[in-house]
């Protein structure tokens, strides 16, 4: 398709790292200048007899939101047939899978900690090896081996019953480091909501079930970020009063989506309140 200017085809290799981007988080990350510039461009992409990419719209009571664009089966055809991508590099919605309003900015802000950390990592030579969102899932339910049927990439098995899925799951290198992170965004203001979620993590932990499942010799980090700080401060309070929370300190960091967006990779807050950055050492202090 030599028709397609660069910065179209480098927006088709962003949704596909994404899988959902709005018009304001393609013109935040510098691929065009104004948004009017972004919905003229990628309108060509949609608008083509064999579209490369689509867009939920939404029209709510309470005010217009920004569409989410996502690829087309032709758009991760044209990855893999002209930019020789692996299938498993791209994500891109199976079928017209929907996107429901009352998800709309949990799953944006996800997306935005996803971008937040590939600049970060892009910045200081490090790399994502894996993600997967929540919404991410695999297999086929026509299939007769029911391990093959659809699941969520991010389903955490606790025991034969429970079971958990983080919002993102990524291992991340950077210099001689790996590091494992699950990632929560919790938006809204029911710190019981968060704090019963955040106990499960920690039973998690204790029973080693994600090392298990990556098969890793080494402890993950519970990357949390709320769009509430009061939510934040009252949940780091009631999980300071828990007996034995000390051996769970460094297995959390908490930030707002407000603080995220000043700094990414410092101030990130621990369970006893300290201060320490995304990659501070796990030890059971």
């Amino acid at each position: 398709m030599s028709y397609l200017k660069e910065n179209q085809i480098t927006a088709i290799e962003w949704l596909a790292s994404y899988k959902y981007l709005t018009s304001s988080q393609f013109v935040k990350m510098g691929l065009y200048k104004k948004r009017s510039y972004l919905t003229n461009s990628l309108k060509t992409l949609i608008d083509i007899k064999k579209p490369l990419i689509s867009k939920h719209d939404f029209n709510p009571i309470h005010g217009k939101l920004e569409s989410l664009y996502y690829l087309t089966k032709h758009g991760k055809k044209f990855l893999m047939d002209e930019l020789e991508y692996g299938e498993t590099r791209i994500k891109a919605p199976s079928g017209l899978s929907s996107v429901y309003l009352k998800d709309y900015f949990h799953r944006k802000f996800t997306i935005d900690f996803h971008i937040q950390l590939k600049r970060y990592l892009d910045s200081s030579n490090g790399k994502i090896i894996f993600l997967n969102y929540y919404f991410d899932k695999s297999g086929n339910n026509r299939s007769s081996d029911k391990h093959k049927h659809v699941t969520t990439l991010n389903k955490i098995q606790l025991d034969k019953t429970n079971w958990f899925i983080p919002d993102i799951n990524t291992k991340i290198s950077l210099g001689d480091k790996e590091c494992l992170f699950l990632f929560e965004q919790h938006n809204g203001k029911d710190s019981k909501r968060l704090f019963e979620q955040l106990y499960v993590h920690i039973k998690a932990i204790s029973l080693g079930v994600v090392s298990d499942k990556y098969h890793l010799n080494e402890v993950h980090k519970v990357v949390v970020v709320c769009e509430e700080e009061s939510v934040k401060d009252s949940v780091i309070h009631r999980l300071q009063k828990m007996d034995g929370i000390e051996h769970y300190n460094n297995f959390f960091i908490f930030k707002t989506n407000s603080e995220l967006n000043k700094d990414f990779y410092n101030s990130w807050t621990l369970i006893n309140g300290k201060q320490c950055n995304l990659l501070t050492e796990l030890t059971n202090e």
